[in-house]
């Protein structure tokens, strides 16, 4: 649709719901037209109309961009309940999630039980969907539904366990399971909350690092090793943990990134316990 168009429709959908937007879900901007007619950026990211200080968990605009499609969610803020809807448009030739909004009060929705449980539910539902039972670290269906689409990661890190094979064979899975806890422990306690760690599969992770300067994503990798290298495991003393880590800082797409990380990640193995980090 032309601007005038957009301009005009979104008019109409302000009848019907109390919020009405367009995203960006790859710069997490909102837009809004001016008394112009004229696109303008909000100030604040798309996600701080729920009071969160990071993107949504389950982003369903990325989504709908990624798959030009529409989708809907409930979204939760101060024990008030939102459905939410949203749909792939093009605006002059550019891509942009509409979002549709509405207050919910639908007490038959809500059942005996109330707004509260419905909430616990659906969060319950969505953690599920998105995290990994052991390690604590999002898991693959989180990086190939809400990740994958995006457009402005720069900086994107893989890491693995040095030896993981040979401690599980020589002390039992329970010392292997113990061990990637440990090590994701030390990551999160390395990395800052918008950035996002990704259980790959196996004893692989990812990290997707956002907005960092350049100069400190290899002294974030750094850390993680170092940490990691300190950690212990309480049952089994005797186990040394280490981990390898690839790194790329990069304006390439995120499967670009990663791609070029694992050959980084390949070459910090043939020491172990190392960072190599590249700069494209």
């Amino acid at each position: 649709m032309t601007k005038q168009e957009a301009f005009d429709f979104l008019n109409k959908l302000k009848n019907v719901f109390d919020i009405v937007r367009l995203v960006n879900v790859n710069l997490a901007i909102q837009y809004a037209f001016n008394k112009d007619g004229e696109l303008v950026e909000k100030p604040y990211e798309c996600y701080a109309v729920w009071n969160k200080d990071r993107r949504c968990e389950n982003c369903i605009s990325v989504k709908a961009l990624s798959n030009k499609c529409r989708m809907t969610k409930y979204e939760f803020v101060d024990n008030e309940v939102f459905h939410v809807i949203s749909m792939y448009v093009e605006v002059d030739g550019l891509p942009y999630a509409l979002e549709m909004v509405n207050k919910t009060d639908d007490e038959t929705l809500f059942g005996a039980y109330g707004k509260d449980v419905f909430s616990k539910t659906i969060t319950a539902y969505t953690k599920k969907l998105y995290t990994d039972s052991l390690t604590g670290a999002f898991n693959r269906t989180y990086y190939e539904e809400q990740v994958k689409a995006l457009k402005n990661v720069h900086a994107a890190a893989i890491f693995d366990c040095d030896d993981f094979k040979a401690i599980n064979d020589t002390y039992g899975h329970n010392a292997g399971d113990l061990a990637l806890k440990t090590i994701v422990n030390a990551a999160f306690s390395s990395v800052r909350s918008t950035d996002t760690l990704v259980r790959f599969g196996g004893d692989e992770f990812i990290i997707i690092f956002n907005d960092i300067p350049k100069e400190i994503f290899k002294e974030k990798l750094q850390l993680i090793k170092d940490k990691v290298s300190a950690s212990s495991i309480e049952e089994y003393p005797q186990i040394k943990l280490s981990v390898s880590i690839g790194g790329v800082y990069s304006s390439e797409g995120i499967e670009d990134i990663l791609r070029e990380a694992d050959e980084m990640l390949y070459k910090a193995k043939e020491e172990k316990n190392r960072v190599c980090v590249k700069v494209i």
